[in-house]
């Protein structure tokens, strides 16, 4: 074996070794998030809901912050070499809030005395489809760097 050989060896082993504690990460990260639900909910009594923004972040937001997502913004973009306002808004308008239960990875009950949280097993299923989620894009980013490498 080479020099050559067993440095990309030892490399690929590593890059597995760091993508398996950003999974671990992303998993405390995904515990946080819930955390800090929780909290909001019991100091706010109003339902909170973990989401993911566009750079696979998550944020947690109440019913009040998804209003304001739906609300077009002004935003100046160069097109064509030329500066123009555009209107952008974060989530489309016809986005129900059951849309966003649908999709969240956890929500809180509506209030301090209601029971219509998420369940333990959608929570634990939720937390499994986000983690394999997460895998396969720390994957697909682990072997674009192994082939670019070669």
């Amino acid at each position: 074996m080479t020099t050559k050989e067993f440095r990309q060896i030892v490399r690929e082993k590593w890059l597995l070794v760091v993508a398996f504690f950003q999974l671990k990460m992303d998993g405390i990260r995904l515990s946080l998030a819930i955390f800090m639900c929780d909290a909001l909910q019991k100091a706010r009594n109003k339902r909170f809901y973990v989401i993911k923004n566009a750079q696979d972040k998550l944020i947690w937001v109440c019913n009040d912050d998804i209003d304001q997502m739906k609300k077009p913004r002004r935003v100046r973009k160069l097109i064509k070499g030329e500066l123009r306002v555009i209107k952008v808004s974060m989530l489309p308008k016809n986005i129900s809030h059951n849309d966003i239960m649908k999709m969240c990875l956890y929500y809180t009950p509506s209030s301090l005395n209601n029971s219509d949280g998420l369940s333990p097993a959608e929570r634990m299923k939720k937390r499994q489809g986000w983690l394999k989620y997460m895998e396969r894009i720390r994957m697909e980013r682990l072997f674009g760097k192994l082939k670019a490498k070669k």
